[in-house]
């Protein structure tokens, strides 16, 4: 999913996608929509992977003294989920401020992180359950709260809310069990 999609999408809900198009296209009027829509953008990204579908990465790092600097990791760590081994064997490992202290030797570190910034030319960071439409509802609400249309932005605040509840209900895997006739 590239900005640009997201953004436009949420341009046509909020009834400003003509202008923000010619933006993009040939760099007419609506510069200040677009930029209105890229900082909303950026909140609902954050917002989404920090509150309700965290965003999952893995680091391998080589450690002679068991402890690992965050700031070594590729991405801005929120909440360390597991460490292993090169084997694959799970290790316990205790938190600090700025690190985590576990066995020395070559680690995998598995962890949720928030996304950087984007710009118009960028790509969502993925997240199989986030669709163009769930990122374009939340973009939506946050514009039309932006520019002072609150019941308008009540409304696609509760379409994003329903769609992250779906989301969320399609990622906790349900079985259903079968019958046994007597």
């Amino acid at each position: 999913m590239t900005v640009k999609e997201i953004i436009l999408t949420a341009a046509e809900m909020v009834g400003c996608a003509e202008k923000v198009r010619g933006y993009l296209e040939n760099g007419s009027d609506g510069e200040g929509e677009v930029n209105t829509l890229l900082r909303c953008f950026n909140l609902v990204e954050n917002e989404l992977a920090l509150d309700y579908l965290p965003l999952f990465t893995e680091d391998e790092v080589e450690t002679d003294t068991g402890v690992v600097y965050f700031s070594v990791l590729s991405k801005p760590a929120v909440r360390i989920v597991s460490a292993t081994d090169e084997w694959g064997n799970k290790l316990s490992f205790t938190l600090f401020p700025d690190r985590i202290r576990l066995q020395p030797g070559r680690v995998k570190i598995t962890y949720t992180y928030t996304p950087k910034a984007k710009d118009l030319d960028g790509v969502a960071d993925e997240n199989r359950k986030v669709s163009v439409r769930l990122f374009a509802y939340g973009v939506a609400a946050e514009y039309c709260l932006a520019t002072g249309l609150y019941e308008e932005s009540g409304v696609w605040e509760k379409k994003y809310k329903q769609a992250i509840e779906g989301a969320y209900r399609s990622s906790i895997g349900r079985k259903i069990k079968s019958r046994r006739w007597a």
